[in-house]
Order: structure tokens, then sequence, then C-alpha cells
């Protein structure tokens, strides 16, 4: 996501080899190699990239993998335009370009998400975003994500704000292999007096040939996330962009030459429409990142290979396609399109997290002019002065304070998020699964005064200890640092001493992969290891206070995460083993929230419950906080509130 503009070079004669510098012969001198209707092509793809995260729709994900060929491209174009031009190319000039372009607006969204998190997030959000913020920094993102074993995308409501730093970081690991590679290429070539172009796209093709032929044989049903976020893998990309970048700057010294031909012009047009074509109709028809033929079937390259094609093609401005992608809206968008794609989540997330109606489509009506003005101001205000500028000392050190203090504003959410929590008299502990996140946020942002809550929720964990876990929407492990449940859960008890205890485990409702089985709630073996499952988990809740009383919720029987045959049957289990725990009461949220055909999509005041039809949104916490808060109440004082059953 490098600026398609290439700086001037300063000095044209060839130097001798020294610290990073390929002497080779100068070239003749190049045409611009400024293409515009390529920058709106990237206007156009950072769009597709903000739509997706939306939600709006779950198509159209090949927005991050043309953004690869791009920089593949654009990144190679810039150094042999260089080496055409200086008669080398100098690593240190590059990446003293890189780090002024890239590192100071990196560094001012982590300041600001820092500053979001400190206000918005959950405690377990909070670190997460630290984690995550501390690996984009490192350019290691990317695989932090594979090591903790996360998927690239949630299927259900906008992931965290620093989600999407994982494609940045595996480009930048390209920009710390490949330009050295290239340099030595072109000495390789200037030594043996020959031109460097065909052996630097050999380069490229081998390169790209070993990551198809790594993915297509290791792929194995189950390593999607590993091989879609793996440098050794999706890279395939970047340097099919590459391949593409040498072929430009070959056409560009041939026509310098007076040699290229063109094609004619109705044969171009064909071809330019026809590969845009091709891409939105295989982004379209590609419902998830998972499928089997991006992998297994080579898709990955072949998306590249379709990207590159397309944007060799625009390099010629005169076809339809060219200029409708000229147009000033995208070429602009296309010269932020760095900015834009590094706040455009954070953006995203805070308005999930502030809206009434956090649905996508607002998402995307508020959010995206949002992210467009903030992506400007960062690219034009903050970050121009820095890229023209000279980096003296003075200008070094305030960039360290910079990182310094970004870093340290990260370390410091999670703690002070932990003492945002309600100030009452009750303290809550809830556990469980992710709508627990959503009971613990109800009862401290709208019974705070009453409260004083600890959320010790977890994502995607119950206390089934599956293997794996299959809900009507996605098929996934437990979520990492899940198991083994019963540790963390005994160090929230004992670390936040509560009255009560909220439970929310209907993740445990669908279905439960256990000793080369899968198991629903509706079968014998499920109910007896479920019995037993949740006599721990009581024991734990209660452990140290025999006064102390549980609250277990029973599952809604109409949302993506199970049918609605085995809601119904984890609610009976719930409910049989509240009879037999007199610690224990079930919190009816069925039928608090929902009916005999269906659960209701929005508040009694019309506002919309749901984000996704899962977790509830401001309105909808608003909404359930009073009831919770009774229920709650009623447990510290020992008594059955309405809407509660023992």
């Amino acid at each position: 996501m490098t600026a398609v503009a290439v700086p001037p070079v300063e000095g044209a004669a060839a130097a001798p080899s020294d610290g990073g510098r390929t002497a080779v012969p100068a070239s003749a001198p190049l045409p611009s190699t400024y293409y515009r209707a390529v920058d709106g092509l990237r206007g156009v793809t950072v769009l597709s990239v903000l739509m997706y995260h939306t939600n709006l729709y779950h198509n159209g994900l090949f927005g991050v993998d043309l953004f690869m060929v791009l920089s593949g491209f654009l990144i190679t174009v810039t150094l042999l335009r260089e080496r055409s031009r200086a008669g080398r190319i100098s690593l240190t000039k590059f990446y003293r370009r890189r780090a002024k372009r890239l590192l100071v607006p990196l560094i001012v969204v982590l300041g600001a998400t820092a500053v979001a998190a400190t206000q918005l997030a959950r405690s377990d959000e909070a670190d997460r975003a630290f984690q995550q913020g501390v690996a984009s920094l490192f350019y290691v993102a990317n695989w932090e994500q594979i090591a903790r074993g996360e998927s690239y995308w949630d299927a259900m409501g906008i992931p965290g704000p620093l989600a999407h730093m994982w494609s940045l970081s595996l480009t930048e690991q390209f920009y710390l292999v490949w330009p050295p590679l290239l340099v030595a290429l072109c000495a390789v070539v200037a030594r043996r007096g020959r031109r460097g172009d065909l052996v630097v796209a050999a380069a490229a093709v081998v390169l790209a040939a070993v990551m198809t032929a790594a993915t297509v044989l290791t792929y194995d049903g189950t390593n999607a996330d590993l091989l879609y976020m793996g440098t050794h893998t999706h890279g395939v990309g970047l340097m099919v962009g590459a391949g593409a970048g040498v072929v430009a700057i070959a056409v560009a010294r041939r026509r310098a030459a007076g040699t290229a031909s063109r094609l004619p012009r109705p044969i171009a047009e064909l071809l330019t429409f026809g590969l845009l074509a091709a891409i939105v109709t295989v982004s379209v028809r590609t419902a998830t990142y998972e499928e089997p033929w991006l992998y297994a079937g080579g898709g990955m390259t072949v998306v590249a290979l379709l990207g590159a094609g397309l944007i060799l093609a625009l390099t010629r401005e005169d076809t339809l396609v060219a200029r409708v992608f000229s147009s000033l809206p995208l070429v602009e968008i296309g010269k932020f399109s760095y900015a834009l794609f590094l706040v455009h989540l954070p953006v995203f997330w805070v308005l999930q997290k502030t809206l009434e109606d956090p649905r996508p489509l607002n998402i995307a009506l508020f959010g995206i002019p949002l992210s467009i003005a903030l992506a400007a101001f960062l690219h034009h205000i903050v970050g121009e002065p820095v890229r023209i500028r000279r980096w003296n000392r003075a200008g070094g050190t305030a960039f360290v304070v910079l990182a310094v203090l970004a870093t340290s504003g990260l370390a410091l959410a999670p703690t002070v998020v932990r003492q945002s929590t309600g100030s009452g008299a009750v303290h809550v502990l809830v556990l469980g699964d992710s709508l627990g996140h959503d009971f613990a946020t109800a009862l401290t942002d709208f019974q705070g005064d009453r409260f004083t809550v600890t959320d010790g929720a977890f994502n995607g964990c119950g206390v089934f200890s599956p293997e794996t876990s299959r809900t009507t929407a996605v098929t996934q492990g437990p979520a990492p640092g899940c198991l083994p449940w019963e540790d963390r859960w005994r160090t929230s008890v004992q670390e936040s001493h509560p009255d009560v205890v909220v439970v929310n485990v209907a993740w445990d409702g669908a279905e439960q992969y256990v000793d080369g089985r899968w198991l629903d709630p509706c079968m014998p073996e499920y109910a007896e290891r479920y019995e037993r499952q949740l006599d721990t988990a009581t024991q734990i809740a209660t452990a140290g206070d025999p006064d102390r009383r549980v609250l277990l919720a029973t599952s809604r029987e109409f949302t993506p995460i199970a049918e609605p045959a085995w809601a119904a049957c984890h609610t009976d289990l719930v409910r049989a083993h509240a009879a037999d725990q007199p610690a224990v009461d079930v919190l009816e949220l069925h039928d608090f929230v929902c009916t005999d055909t269906e659960c209701l999509q929005t508040t009694p005041d019309g506002a919309p419950a749901y984000i996704d039809t899962v977790h509830f949104s401001r309105a909808g916490m608003a909404w359930i906080a009073p009831w919770l808060a009774d229920a709650v109440s009623a447990a510290a004082r020992g008594e059955t509130a309405p809407g509660i059953t023992t």
C-alpha cells in the first residue's frame, strides 16, 4: 500500500557497490511510471475492504489480496525506476522512506486506539489490543495471530480494533526481504553485462511458484487460517505483483526506446474489462476465505494473477475502465489508502460500541465517510510534513517518544479498563461465553450505581470442553485461552469475591466434538457429560462462600449458535441442574427476549436489539439491564425474582 508516485532520485551517476548500493550501467531514461488508473484501483480496492469489514456482506473478500499484488507491483516499479535513473538502488534511502511513510501513521493509530480502549473496551479487548499493537509495531501480527490460533475474520460482529494488522505485517515482511534480493539480482546481472529484467522476473516467478506449491501441498482442510495469514503462502500475491512490476518497467523501457508495440484499442478494452469482470465474479462467488479451492486448487495464485493482469492493463490509460479508475475521487482515496486501511477498523469498532443501532448498514453509512475524513487528515496533515522533512536528531527523538507513548498507552489500557466496573455494593462476577460480556456491560453501563461488576466471560468458550464446536454458522475449536476454563474460573472467583455469579454458556448448545463423535444437547451421551461439567462449574463458582448465588442463563432457541431443538435441550439440562443445586437459579433469558416462534429483534422502543442476531446492541443491553439487575439484586438477598426459576 505504498504511494504510486515515485519520488525524485537525487543523482544519476553509477557508483561502486557500497552499503546496500548496487552499481549498474544507467539505462535509457524511462517515461513516467506514475499510473493514475492504478491509484484509482487502490481507491476501489480499499473501499471494497471497508465494505467487507462492515459485515454488510460476506462475499467480496479479495480486496486484501489485490492490495498485496499492488504493493509488490509498486515497490518493484519504484526500485527499478530508481535503478534506471540513478544507476543504483539505495536500500538506505528506501528504508528511510518506508519508515517515514508507514511507521508514523501506524504509531498515531495505535496511540488513538489505546485512548479508545480505555473508554470503551472490555478488559479482554484491551488486553488483546495491547498484544496486537506490540505485534504490529514489530510487524509480526500475522504470525502472532496464527500462534494464538485465531481466525482471519469473525463471522459474527466486528472484531477488535487492530484485527486487520496481520495483512500489514505480512506486507512489511515482504519489504524486508524483496528489496535486498532485488539488489543482489541486479548486482549479478550487472557483473555479467546483461539487462536484468528476465532474471528478476524469473526470480519472482520461482518464488511465487514455491509459495503456491507450499499452499497446495500443505492444505489439509483444517489449516486455512495458517495458509491465509502465513507469509510463506499468502505472500504469493506480493511476488506476483513484483513480477508484474518488472514487466511494467520492461515495457516502459521499450517504449522509451521506441520499440514497444501496442495492442489495438478494442482488444485492450476487451482485455481490461474481462480481467475486471473475472475478479468481481470470483470475489462475489467466494463466500469465505476457508473455501478449499483457494488452497488445494491454487486459488490465491489465480486471484493474484488476475489482479496483476488488471494492474498491467491499467497502465494503459486510454481504455474505458482506466478512465473510470482515473476519476479524481478514486485517485485521491488511492493516494491515502494506507492511512484509510489503518484507521477504518478502529473507527468501525468505536461505532459498534457507541451507536444505538450498530447494524452493518449504519456502520457503513457512518463509518466509511468518517474513516475517509480521518485518513485524509492523517495522510495530508500528519504524514505529509513527516515525509518531506529530513529526519535529524530531534525528529528521531520525537519519533521514539511517540512510539513509547503509544506502546505505554496500549499497555496501560487493560489496567484502566479493569478499574471501571461500576460502584455498587453488590459484587457481581460474569462468567461463560461472549454473551456474558453483554451481561457485564449492561450492568456496568446502565446499572453501575447498584453493582460492581467483574467481566470474566470469554468468547467462544462454555464449560463442555470439546475438541471442536459446530454452530449453525461456523465450526471452530476452543478459542485461544479458553481451556482449561476451570483454572480461569477459579482465578476470577478468587480475585473478585462475588456475591452473585451470572453464567451464560449458550455456546455449549452447539454440537460438540469429543472422542471422535459429534454430540448435540439432545443426545444421552451429551447429557451425561454435561451434568458432570455443570457440577464442576457450580462448585468453582460457589467455592469459599456458602451464601453465594449463581444465576445460570437459558439458551435462546432462535440464533445462529444452535438449532432450536438443541437450544431447548440445553435449557432443559440447565434447569435440571438448577433443580439439584440449592445455590443455582435459572435466569430465563429465552423467556424474556423470545416468543415460541422467534427471538425479538427490536426492543419495546423499536430499536434494534442485536448487532448480529446473537450479541446485544447498546439499545438491547439497555433493554435487558433492569430485568437482569432485578434478578441479580434478588439473588444477592437470597430471594427469587420474577422470571427466575429455582
